[in-house]
């Protein structure tokens, strides 16, 4: 079972969640830290839902949304997504304010890690994965963040905002 990627559980799990993120969004920051956290230990590591995060910088309110997954993303490449997202949810306050994206992603990598990291954050591979990942959302027609997509036997639900965990814990236990 994968716990270190953007895609975590079992693909086979008789729930599927799909959580489109921007990390400098802080309704994003209260779902990652409140809801996210005990989703995975109760439900992703039990085998009950298969969780994959989506990137979906809100550029236009976010300016720093898009590096920030960048390097999320180029850090999924070495199997350092959860750790690089962790730190930026984290750490969000100081790069919203002083744009060191950087320093914030990298701290949670060894150097080598980072140099890997920091060798393809800017690459046509990274950027296409970014863009993909926001035409699947708009495709899903959302329009903000946090939004998940509960899928049940080919029945989503769409649920937008940061939904307290008791709320979300109740819903997938009905679903189960």
């Amino acid at each position: 079972m994968n716990l270190t990627g953007r895609a975590i559980g079992d693909p086979r799990a008789p729930i599927r969640i799909e959580l489109y993120s921007d990390f400098q969004c802080p309704a994003c920051k209260v779902l990652h830290d409140e809801t996210v956290r005990p989703l995975i230990d109760d439900y992703v590591r039990t085998g009950k839902v298969y969780l994959v995060q989506h990137e979906y910088p809100l550029v236009r309110i976010h300016p720093h949304a898009r590096e920030a997954a960048c390097y999320a993303c180029a850090a999924d490449t070495i199997g350092k997504y959860r750790a690089v997202c962790d730190r930026l949810f984290q750490t969000q306050g100081q790069w919203t304010r002083d744009g060191k994206v950087d320093a914030a992603a990298c701290a949670a990598l060894t150097p080598a890690e980072a140099a890997k990291v920091r060798s393809i954050v800017n690459s046509k591979e990274i950027s296409d994965v970014i863009a993909k990942e926001v035409r699947n959302a708009e495709n899903e027609g959302i329009d903000a963040t946090p939004t998940m997509i509960i899928v049940k036997s080919f029945r989503k639900f769409p649920i937008a905002g940061p939904v307290h965990y008791t709320v979300l814990r109740r819903f997938l236990d009905s679903l189960l």
